[in-house]
């Protein structure tokens, strides 16, 4: 059997990669994306959650211009800015839970959580007594 060549073995990088911003996104946007895919580890995002990236960094784009609008803008078009700026906002909390961002990608799971993490810091609650005194 002959021996392959180095190159045409497919190793996975063991430190990870990071995903490039893909092709049509505004110069904000592709801005965003890169901070957001360097926020965490290398490999922590694969190819198949590209969709969602891109979706958060315009999310992140949008939030941050209607913020300066609404810093400039007039009493009568305060509610509209307020109600987009909400559903922007929304949309970023989704985005971020479903990609792991933030305090979910440095813990992801409390049944994953090891035994021992957290200290009680007083009685435990079953072994409550109430003071008879209080009553």
């Amino acid at each position: 059997m002959p021996r392959k060549s180095a190159a045409s073995l497919s190793l996975v990088d063991p430190r990870g990669h990071w995903l490039e911003p893909p092709p049509g996104l505004t110069a904000a946007e592709r801005v965003a994306f890169g901070a957001t895919v360097r926020s965490v580890k290398p490999g922590h995002f694969a190819a198949e959650d590209m969709p969602l990236l891109v979706a958060y960094a315009s999310a992140t784009v949008q939030e941050r211009v209607i913020s300066h609008a609404l810093e400039k803008a007039e009493a009568e078009s305060l509610p509209t800015l307020w109600t987009a700026h909400g559903r922007v906002a929304g949309s970023l909390t989704r985005l971020a839970r479903a990609l792991r961002l933030g305090a979910m990608a440095r813990n992801p799971s409390r049944n994953r959580r090891r035994p021992g993490t957290v200290e009680a810091d007083g009685p435990l609650p079953w072994e409550y007594e109430p003071d008879e005194r209080l009553n």
